[in-house]
């Protein structure tokens, strides 16, 4: 009886339901997604659960513009389907724009800060400043509790180059 209800259920447990997504367009161009038939212009989308294994998409779904598409060629007896399209190599990240003289002396005085804090990997600035030689910016680092918290912070910058023993005097008149 056991093995009876066992081969039931994972039968049941194999034949997944499928809904019916509609993706209707409305009047004004904006898409619409709706589990009733669309009146107008609209496609249906069917869904289904994951099972863990992948079903083929149709050709009009996979189609990248990147990757152009192999003419279907009809097979003949004991012949060899032509090889899969290889898939066009992931896109790289956009190159980053390079920094300001300001932001890269900033980076220098957020580094010299960064072993006071909490958590210094998760510590950033805004607004950094610069009049005379001192470079003023503000913190962003996490306290005890995982809330974010700012303090301003200054650091003597000669050259392109920070001064330990100014930027201490300066850390010190903040506070820090």
């Amino acid at each position: 009886m056991k093995t009876a209800l066992t081969l039931i259920f994972a039968s049941l447990l194999a034949t997944a339901p499928a809904w019916a997504i509609n993706k209707c367009t409305g009047g004004d161009g904006k898409f619409v997604f709706q589990d009733a038939p669309c009146t107008g212009k609209g496609e249906k989308i069917e869904i289904r659960p994951a099972s863990g294994v992948g079903r083929a998409a149709s050709p009009s779904a996979s189609a990248s513009p990147a990757v152009p598409a192999v003419p279907a060629v009809p097979a003949q007896a004991g012949s060899v389907a032509p090889p899969a399209p290889v898939a066009a190599p992931p896109e790289q990240p956009p190159a980053q724009a390079a920094k300001s003289p300001l932001e890269r002396e900033a980076d220098q005085c957020l580094a010299w800060y960064r072993p006071q804090l909490r958590d210094p990997a998760g510590a950033y600035f805004t607004e950094p400043s610069k009049e005379g030689r001192v470079v003023s910016i503000t913190v962003h680092a996490t306290n005890g509790f995982g809330g974010y918290v700012t303090r301003r912070a200054g650091c003597e910058i000669h050259m392109g180059k920070l001064n330990e023993t100014w930027t201490k005097i300066h850390a010190e008149r903040a506070g820090w």
